[in-house]
């Protein structure tokens, strides 16, 4: 803090002591003897899901592929996993990619995400 004339900063044997006496004392008195500290910090996306009451959110860390082209193997895998009836949502985890990216691909690529053999989520009971 300029102009303050800076304390001298005891020495502690633990955090905990570290944190006992900034407790009771303001820590502009010592801030230019604090060491420096650097942080990392991870923001998501939210994203909204139309007018549902759910909403998802997409990390950095879970579509890796972002703007990288598709290779040759993963278009392979995408035909293996939709013909097994992955749910997409899987199929984009293990390629590293969004749903949308997933979805868009299968779609250029004549590949159909529709699961077989499962009943609909809208089917009304008898």
């Amino acid at each position: 803090m300029a102009g303050n004339k800076s304390k001298n900063l005891p020495s502690f044997r633990s955090v905990d002591e570290l944190v006992a006496f900034f407790e009771s004392h303001d820590m502009g008195e010592y801030w230019e003897q604090l060491p420096k500290a650097e942080v990392e910090v991870r923001l998501a996306k939210k994203v909204n899901a139309g007018n549902s009451k759910w909403s998802t959110t997409e990390s950095q860390n879970v579509s890796s592929n972002t703007g990288k082209r598709w290779t040759s193997t993963q278009l392979r895998q995408l035909r293996q996993l939709a013909r097994q009836n992955t749910p997409t949502r899987v199929i984009g985890l293990k390629l590293g990619r969004t749903e949308n990216a997933v979805r868009t691909k299968a779609s250029e690529k004549g590949v159909s995400l529709k699961l077989k053999n499962q009943p609909s989520y809208y089917r009304r009971k008898k």
